[in-house]
């Protein structure tokens, strides 16, 4: 192959969620002078901080992914300075708005314990989606962003990575797993992990290591359900969330509301998973299936707020997305195998050990450990 033909950059990152823009954001600070290259499958940034946007709708903002931000202490060191940084512009204020718990009888109840409602919590101004674009914004001319690029192959030669045969990349970081776990299989119908195919066993000990224990790593999955509401000027929390006997008998996470600026409700379902294997064939009718089950639990979720069990005949669907988040089994990637510098390959994301597992802050806090790595070598 005539490497010439490709499209050089010296990095890039798989993802453009909070870590890999935050990644972006935190080599810049450290005085990082590469071109930077960002690949998302999705139509813009965010990841699992995404926002939905209708064409025919310009004015409508849906955060159909986390509504917010967690942080499990007051952040301190590059973590505060990044996130003082979203302040100032902005982008990032406190969140205050009301959240309740559900009981499995479809009562209002004391919050369920879990990690998301403990600590600090912040949201993106006006949506979730521009703290990624903030971050993202701080690459400046030398980062360039393409969205609905799925890569799903990886060659690995000298001094280069090269991505679908379309760039080529002195380094390389992902921020998921998809690439790296063989899970992507079956979901996706690959015939081989990609990153695996790219470097054989033992041709690097440390990416052995760390493809070991990312292969440890279990997902969990979520079917967000969108709807839209027309307007009501009712009192209405903004996060409903289950206790773990409601999560039980009814399959569903949480129930988040947002008001649209034209006074319309938006409000996402965060559907549990029931553990039926998803392929490419299989997730059509998953996708169905979990609307029709989340659309018929509604009336009994939302009946503590009679204005919003009044407005669901009127509810119009916008799709069922689904969600995917690393959890381990016992491990969990240790930062010492967050950067491979013989194959020039790394990672970063909720799932790295460390402050803030599975959390927006451990996202933000693995990039910024990485983009530390990556500025010593």
């Amino acid at each position: 192959m005539d490497l010439s033909k490709q499209r050089p950059v010296d990095l890039a990152v798989i993802g453009a969620g909070l870590s890999g823009a935050a990644l972006v954001a935190g080599l810049r600070a450290g005085g990082y002078q590469g071109t930077i290259l960002v690949l998302e499958a999705g139509r813009g940034p965010g990841g699992r901080t995404a926002t939905r946007r209708r064409r025919e709708d310009p004015c409508w903002r849906l955060d159909h992914g986390a509504p917010t931000l967690t942080m499990t202490g007051e952040p301190t060191g590059p973590l505060a300075k990044l996130l003082e940084s979203l302040q100032i512009q902005g982008v990032l204020v406190p969140d205050r708005e009301p959240v309740v718990g559900l009981d499995p009888d479809g009562g209002v109840t004391a919050l369920p314990d879990d990690p998301q409602l403990v600590g600090h919590r912040w949201r993106g101004q006006p949506t979730m989606a521009t703290v990624a674009e903030a971050l993202l914004s701080a690459g400046g001319a030398g980062t360039q962003a393409h969205y609905g690029t799925r890569i799903q192959r990886l060659r690995r030669r000298p001094e280069a990575w090269l991505l679908d045969d379309t760039w080529q990349a002195r380094s390389l970081v992902l921020t998921g797993t998809l690439l790296a776990h063989p899970r992507s299989l079956a979901m996706l119908g690959w015939t081989e992990v990609p990153l695996r195919a790219a470097v054989p066993v033992g041709a690097d000990p440390q990416l052995d290591q760390a493809l070991a224990t990312i292969a440890d790593l279990d997902a969990s999955v979520r079917w967000n359900l969108m709807l839209e509401l027309p307007g009501s000027d009712a009192s209405l929390p903004r996060q409903i969330w289950l206790t773990a006997s409601a999560r039980e008998r009814f399959g569903v996470e949480r129930l988040v509301l947002q008001r649209q600026g034209d006074g319309r409700l938006g409000l996402v379902v965060h559907g549990l998973d029931d553990g039926q294997a998803i392929t490419p064939e299989s997730q059509p009718t998953l996708i169905a299936a979990q609307e029709t089950r989340l659309r018929a639990q509604l009336p009994e979720l939302l009946a503590p707020w009679p204005e919003l069990e009044r407005l669901l005949p009127q509810a119009r669907s916008l799709g069922v997305m689904r969600w995917g988040a690393a959890r381990p089994t016992g491990r969990r990637l240790p930062q010492s195998l967050q950067w491979c510098p013989q194959s020039q390959v790394g990672f970063c994301g909720d799932w790295i050990a460390g402050s803030g597992y599975g959390l927006a802050e451990g996202a933000l806090q693995s990039a910024l450990d990485l983009s530390d790595q990556l500025l010593s070598c």
